[in-house]
């Protein structure tokens, strides 16, 4: 089991999440219950939750949040997972999110391609790996400044940005930050 902070923003006990810590070990990655809780987890923003159980499992996960927030969480290999919405979902979607359990935050060619594809229907994208959560905003969907680095100076990945790894650290700064927030309101 590996320990994850504010489990009750998800309504999860401890005994809860060694469970789903075993089932995500255990490759159980169509059990409903995991699933419940990293689409939870993904409303929520928690993506260490995302991140944690993918890399318990060893496998990519590919988290898609649709138009009127409906996830869809789609499990691939240890080195692979598809941009692939499934029917029904609305566009444009919010947030498409995967996973390089274990390894670096980066845009693979893999998921460029997916990007490029994804630039009029994408609006944010993030990749979580084992230093932090890289992210990528889309200039179709959100207001950039034209100096932010692009990921590819022309062509489609010119609409999206190239930021830095956001540690995971700074993201449990920030996470700890907006729970204190919220408490004092």
């Amino acid at each position: 089991m590996i320990f994850i902070p504010n489990l009750d923003q998800l309504d999860v006990s401890s005994a809860e999440w060694e469970r789903l810590c075993a089932l995500a070990t255990a490759r159980e990655v169509t059990n409903e219950e995991l699933i419940g809780v990293q689409s939870k987890a993904a409303l929520l923003e928690r993506w260490d939750v995302v991140y944690t159980l993918s890399l318990l499992a060893g496998l990519e996960t590919s988290v898609l949040i649709d138009a009127e927030d409906t996830v869809s969480v789609d499990w691939g290999s240890p080195g692979r997972v598809a941009l692939a919405p499934p029917v029904g979902c609305v566009a444009p979607f919010k947030v498409w999110t995967h996973t390089h359990p274990g390894f670096e935050a980066y845009w693979s060619g893999t998921d460029t391609r997916s990007l490029a594809i994804a630039g009029t229907i994408v609006s944010r994208a993030l990749v979580l790996g084992s230093p932090g959560i890289k992210q990528a905003l889309n200039e179709s969907f959100n207001t950039i400044e034209q100096t932010s680095l692009r990921i590819m100076p022309s062509g489609p990945l010119h609409l999206w940005t190239a930021e830095p790894v956001l540690p995971w650290e700074a993201y449990y700064e920030r996470l700890h930050s907006t729970t204190m927030q919220e408490m004092n309101v």
